[in-house]
């Protein structure tokens, strides 16, 4: 059978194992998995159902690792896997079902007796919809104008940005889900915004009026311009200020 190999290094320190970063692009299908965790302390039996991300490739995809000490290899295995868990954004829980290209990187769970890998998504393109077939925007100070529709989240805030029910403050986000994603790119560096590809949701912020709550329920026009995320505040990719905004 074919199969799909990637290499992951793994350096040895103080008896824990940890990866050094390495981007990879991964093809398959988005689909939602569950698992049943069977525990039995003291006695007691609990079943548990976890339900997580999952992206199923053509291919047996074998992740070699190589545990390196002082730059020399001691030891080195592979590992199969029909299919990989997924950390993903939720820009792009809406690609789950469809065939996709994710871009991240591996990472191991933190329990040392444990040996899940988990590839943390930093991007999704929709492998149907080529990304230069896209419409290309620019940051600021190019002036843009997206078509989407509006919603409201809350997330937790300072002092932690973790935990509304531990303490952090919580906050209030509207997020724009595009009618059709776009590429977002720089006309000039200014070391603050950066590229991104295949955006489908923008974080919105209305310095003046903002929509009513029937409002919010329709396709709306936004004009404006955009910048990148760059604080705790900011839970999109890619950002814009509103100048104007209209319902159909």
């Amino acid at each position: 059978m074919l199969k799909t190999y990637l290499v992951l290094l793994f350096a040895l320190a103080s008896g824990w194992t940890q990866e050094f970063d390495q981007q990879v692009m991964i093809e398959g299908v988005l689909r939602q998995g569950e698992r049943e965790i069977i525990k039995d302390p003291n006695g007691k039996k609990e079943v548990k159902i976890e339900r997580k991300i999952v992206l199923v490739t053509d291919k047996p995809l074998v992740l070699f690792h190589s545990i390196m000490l002082e730059k020399q290899q001691i030891a080195s295995t592979e590992t199969s896997y029909p299919h990989i868990g997924v950390s993903l954004p939720e820009e792009f829980i809406t690609l789950i079902g469809k065939r996709v290209q994710c871009y991240g990187n591996f990472k191991r769970s933190f329990d040392p007796i444990g040996d899940e890998i988990i590839l943390h998504v930093d991007t999704v393109l929709d492998a149907e919809q080529p990304i230069n077939q896209l419409k290309t925007v620019f940051y600021e100070p190019e002036e843009v104008e997206v078509l989407g529709l509006l919603q409201e989240i809350i997330y937790p805030g300072p002092p932690e940005y973790m935990s509304i029910e531990m303490g952090d403050q919580p906050e209030k986000t509207t997020i724009l889900t595009l009618k059709e994603p776009i590429n977002v790119d720089i006309k000039k560096e200014d070391g603050l915004n950066e590229p991104e590809q295949g955006v489908r949701q923008l974080e919105v912020v209305f310095p003046d009026s903002v929509p009513t709550d029937s409002q919010m329920k329709e396709e709306i026009t936004l004009k404006g311009t955009l910048f990148h995320s760059h604080t705790g505040h900011h839970h999109r990719r890619v950002l814009i200020m509103v100048k104007s905004w209209s319902v159909k």
